[in-house]
């Protein structure tokens, strides 16, 4: 009896595939494609502007019957912007184009993209309004030029004379943050290169030359 069911259950139980672990840990395949999230989000919001502590990402190992084992990426926005709720699917569909530019096979990893709400005290929407607020036309909001999000420099105040003032900040260069990520997604693709090569298969886009026929 134990050997039917385990033929039985075994056979429609789908075999474990060492390219897709259960987990995200380090150094494995969900681990690098994590990375290569975190390094494009951090690209967008870097070249548009937005202040890189008002989302945070986060990626859960889901599974389907249909699928198999992949990624789902969550946007946790943690800063209540009106510009940034407007412009919200515009930057979702820049990111998830910027990870199939640079990842071909993302399709078959990254099942779904979510969105979670952290405004914490940030947001003055506390509560719904009536039924009269939902009845109304809703306002279009146009602009002539895309607005960059960018946070307002915070007024300081005049220094007390002969008092000792702390050292500045060291500002980051976006420059060198621009290189050290794009070196950073080379890396990302190298690992993934090597990766697939140890499993005696070529990536997508470095299929080995063949001859032309004659």
């Amino acid at each position: 009896m134990k050997k039917l069911l385990q033929k039985l259950f075994g056979a429609r139980a789908p075999a474990a595939h060492h390219d897709n672990p259960p987990t995200i840990q380090e150094g494995s395949e969900n681990a690098i494609r994590h990375q290569l999230v975190q390094v494009l989000l951090r690209d967008v919001m870097r070249k548009h502007g937005i202040p890189p502590q008002w989302i945070d990402l986060k990626m859960l190992v889901v599974s389907s019957n249909s699928r198999g084992p992949g990624l789902s990426m969550r946007l946790i926005i943690k800063q209540w912007d009106q510009r940034l709720i407007n412009h919200a699917y515009a930057l979702q569909n820049t990111l998830l184009a910027d990870i199939a530019r640079f990842e071909p096979r993302a399709s078959e990893w990254l099942h779904g993209i979510s969105w979670q709400l952290e405004f914490g005290d940030t947001c003055p929407y506390l509560t719904l309004p009536g039924t009269s607020f939902w009845l109304e036309p809703a306002k279009q909001v146009t602009t002539a030029t895309p607005v960059n999000l960018v946070v307002p420099p915070v007024a300081q105040a005049t220094p007390v004379p002969h008092a000792s003032q702390p050292t500045p900040p060291v500002q980051a260069n976006p420059e060198d943050e621009a290189r050290q990520d794009l070196e950073l997604l080379f890396l990302i693709r190298d690992q993934e290169i090597g990766r697939q090569a140890d499993g005696d298969h070529d990536p997508v886009g470095y299929e080995k030359t063949q001859p032309s026929p004659l």
